[in-house]
């Protein structure tokens, strides 16, 4: 009897679960891997339970503080295998492998627990008990798994903390659940409230998460359509513009506009070389390159170093060539994975403070590296700082950047053509200045005047 109660429960409401499709067919597989592994997390939790009270630990300590640590510590080693090897982005997702991992360590402990009551032939009590049990670990689970996932895939500076945070919530609910059971707070039914009230939490957490992703949805919308303004008419200047350099000006200033930087620089890579074609500072009022007629005054940046050859790592805009990579700098002043010193160099002797970094590779459709676009310091207006440049906008900027590298290839093939064309002129002009000294020195003329010369210099030899 204990046993079907003990597991018929977390089955019912498994099978509540896929009714109202929180988990499919697509996906059983998992949700039955944390099932098991749920179960094995409760028998590993009994193998260590003796060793708690041969520490000498009070079974107030052990009930309390340890068995909910342990518990879920068992429980999330589970759920952050399966949400790293199914690789999906879904709050919800993680909220079921939680909650079906706890359901399946519940089982077992139903059991355990509910045998001491078929004596008193309790039914009632019985699948209270089973039902509160179940409703508990699911919920404690189910927020961890929320967390895990978050922690996951969401690429956020404080992830950490939502990960610890979600850890402790689903720890110190067990906690809290447990110091009823053990004081006996408020009978049977009031931990069996205690459980559907910890369900109803996490489904408002869950919708509340969900809200949250919708409003980021519509803004990254409104995002995607301005830069749709900017490409649409950057892709007809690149069918009609007959200045390159000028498109690529362009292309850098409105770049620039939509990720609301302050600072951008665009290289072209040359000879092994990364040259400043374009800079643009808005704070120091820097207008180099371009159609603004001032020189650029900073050195290229080489990507292999001159004496050893090492490829240069340590600069990010090389780096970036070098590995066709975006890289997103949150704060160049705490970083240790690029050598800042040119750039704080910089900062000193102009009193600029250069922190964020959007640095993005240009590639041709093969894949091949052409060239740089660098941002500096995402602005925002409201607060009047420099803040990061966000991973949505990143996003957004690597399907830009294939419109920049058609505008690149094509400036490129321009200079070559220029050059080709230079070094033609070049040619033509010294053939014809070949044939202007060959029809000369075939004139009688010429020739009389050579026969002279020949005479006199014998003349002068006897």
């Amino acid at each position: 009897m204990e046993t079907v109660i003990g597991v018929g429960i977390p089955i019912i409401v498994m099978l509540v679960m896929f009714i109202f499709g929180l988990y499919s067919r697509r996906n059983i597989g998992w949700v039955m891997l944390c099932l098991i592994w749920g179960s094995i997390s409760y028998g590993l939790f009994i193998l260590l339970n003796p060793k708690l009270l041969e520490m000498g630990l009070s079974k107030e300590a052990i009930n309390i503080a340890f068995t909910p640590l342990i518990q879920q510590g068992l429980i999330s080693l589970g759920v952050f295998f399966v949400i790293y090897r199914e690789k999906f982005d879904n709050l919800v997702d993680g909220a079921v492998y939680g909650i079906v991992s706890g359901l399946g360590y519940a089982a077992y402990e139903n059991i355990e627990k509910l045998f001491p009551l078929l004596a008193q032939q309790n039914i009632e009590l019985i699948v209270v008990q089973a039902i509160s049990l179940s409703l508990v670990y699911a919920t404690a689970s189910g927020i961890i798994g929320i967390a895990i996932s978050q922690f996951y895939f969401r690429h956020r500076a404080n992830r950490a903390t939502l990960l610890l945070s979600g850890l402790g919530g689903g720890i110190g609910y067990i906690a809290f659940y447990n110091a009823l059971v053990f004081y006996k707070v408020g009978g049977e039914f009031l931990s069996a409230a205690f459980g559907i009230g910890g369900i109803a939490i996490i489904g408002l957490y869950i919708t509340g998460l969900l809200r949250k992703i919708l409003i980021q949805v519509g803004v990254e919308k409104k995002r995607a359509d301005s830069l749709l303004e900017i490409v649409i008419p950057i892709g007809v200047e690149l069918g009609t513009e007959e200045n390159f350099g000028r498109l690529l000006e362009n292309m850098l200033l409105e770049a620039k506009a939509f990720c609301h930087a302050d600072a951008g620089s665009l290289y072209l890579l040359k000879n092994g070389q990364l040259e400043f074609a374009v800079v643009r500072n808005d704070t120091l009022d820097i207008s180099m390159g371009g159609t603004s007629g001032k020189e650029i005054s900073f050195a290229p940046l080489s990507l292999y170093d001159e004496h050893t050859g090492e490829a240069n790592h340590s600069n990010i805009a090389t780096y970036a060539a070098l590995t066709g990579k975006i890289v997103n700098i949150v704060d160049a002043y705490k970083t240790e994975k690029f050598d800042f010193s040119g750039t704080k160099e910089f900062d000193e002797r102009t009193g600029y403070l250069s922190i964020s970094f959007l640095t993005i590779p240009l590639k041709s459709s093969e894949g091949k590296v052409l060239g740089v676009l660098q941002f500096i310091n995402s602005y925002n207006a409201k607060k009047e700082v420099f803040i990061p440049f966000d991973s949505n906008l990143q996003q957004l900027m690597e399907s830009f950047s294939s419109l920049a590298s058609a505008a690149l290839k094509g400036y490129i093939q321009e200079q070559n053509l220029r050059k080709e064309i230079q070094e033609l002129r070049i040619e033509i002009d010294a053939v014809k200045k070949q044939r202007e000294v060959a029809e000369i020195t075939d004139t009688t003329y010429f020739k009389e005047l050579q026969r002279k010369a020949k005479g006199l210099k014998k003349d002068q030899e006897e």
